[in-house]
């Protein structure tokens, strides 16, 4: 079976250099398992909650801040490997009917403003971060900014999958989603 990257730009015309697509697979990747794994851990403290709250009438005070926690990971890291995927919510209907030029032109808007919209959210996600770092959280007795850490991370990588698909079609390329043969989700 052929690599989505098989080419030495990428398997494209003029796309990104085979490394940077490889290092952008594998950051997908890892947002993916990411959000998999705290939602496997998410899981596991709401059902210690619910059990210690109806079989040992003691709740556990940690395990909401936590699972809360746990939520900010599986929807960032989920949200920024659906930009990369092409998973994520759109409006392909009406675009499907526009005239390729015209289509081409949503798609290279869209792909600016999610690339502006997961900047912005890091940036001021970090600011947040920043302005809470020396308080703790009282649940849990972590420093406030963990809370912000998805936000800023979540962000980067939503930035950079969006300049990704970005830069591919103003080369008039497919996005990485549209490239690869095999995507690590799908609708089968």
């Amino acid at each position: 079976m052929a690599s989505p990257h098989d080419g030495p730009l990428d398997g494209r015309k003029g796309g990104l250099p085979r490394s940077l697509g490889r290092a952008l697979d594998l950051c997908c990747s890892l947002c993916l398992g990411l959000a998999g794994l705290c939602l496997v851990l998410m899981t596991g403290v709401v059902s210690w909650s619910v059990f210690g709250r109806f079989v040992l009438n003691d709740t556990p005070a940690w395990a909401d801040a936590t699972a809360m926690l746990l939520m900010g990971w599986v929807i960032l890291g989920a949200a920024a490997a659906g930009v990369r995927e092409g998973f994520h919510m759109g409006f392909d209907t009406l675009k499907a009917l526009m005239p390729a030029p015209i289509a081409r032109a949503c798609d290279i808007a869209s792909d600016l403003l999610v690339t502006l919209f997961g900047l912005g959210m890091a940036w001021f996600g970090g600011e947040l971060a920043l302005g809470v770092w020396d308080a703790t959280l009282p649940a849990i007795g972590l420093p406030g900014a963990v809370e912000y850490l998805p936000l800023v991370l979540g962000g980067i990588m939503i930035g950079l999958f969006g300049a990704e698909r970005l830069a591919a079609h103003l080369a008039g390329e497919e996005a990485p989603s549209e490239a690869l043969v095999t995507p690590l989700v799908s609708d089968a």
